[in-house]
């Protein structure tokens, strides 16, 4: 029998203004950043180091490890950051997938500058990756296409409870 879902736990902002993407939510995933925001611009990108996992149609990253993972840095709202927390299936309810990280990163903007920024980074539990095939690339989405894999389907997949 499937285990009840918790009740909604109240939502909470990271406090940062940027989020570091490196999975669905890059520009010409299935979760496309922009089409939660039509008007969000890229400002750069920044490497993540950690251990990258593949969990089928999405990745999952630790930061623990040496990998160079490429992400995309964007501007966040709090808006924004509570739809990519439902994306993520951190909220309503924690389906106990990913966390929620800040870390301080050195971005590359795409003006040509460098700046350092407080950054929100969604990682990977360690129940999530155990037993999961590590990723030896450091563009999944990439490497994704190049396996001639495909999304469970055209719209904004969402993580669920799994039974």
């Amino acid at each position: 029998m499937p285990k009840p879902f918790p009740p909604p736990s109240p939502w909470a902002s990271c406090g940062a203004g940027h989020v570091a993407v490196y999975g669905t939510l890059r520009a010409g995933g299935i979760n496309d950043i922009a089409r939660l925001d039509p008007d969000i611009v890229c400002m750069g990108h920044t490497m993540l180091t950690g251990t990258l996992y593949d969990l089928d149609w999405y990745p999952g990253l630790q930061l623990q490890g040496t990998q160079q993972v490429l992400a995309e840095v964007y501007p966040i709202d709090e808006a924004l950051e509570q739809a990519m927390d439902r994306i993520e299936g951190i909220w309503p309810t924690d389906v106990g997938e990913y966390t929620k990280q800040v870390l301080p990163l050195l971005v590359d903007c795409v003006d040509g500058s460098q700046r350092s920024l407080n950054v929100l980074v969604y990682e990977a539990l360690p129940p999530t990756v155990s037993g999961k095939p590590v990723l030896a690339v450091h563009d999944w989405l990439a490497w994704y296409r190049s396996q001639g894999r495909t999304y469970p389907g055209d719209r904004f997949a969402l993580n669920t409870q799994k039974s």
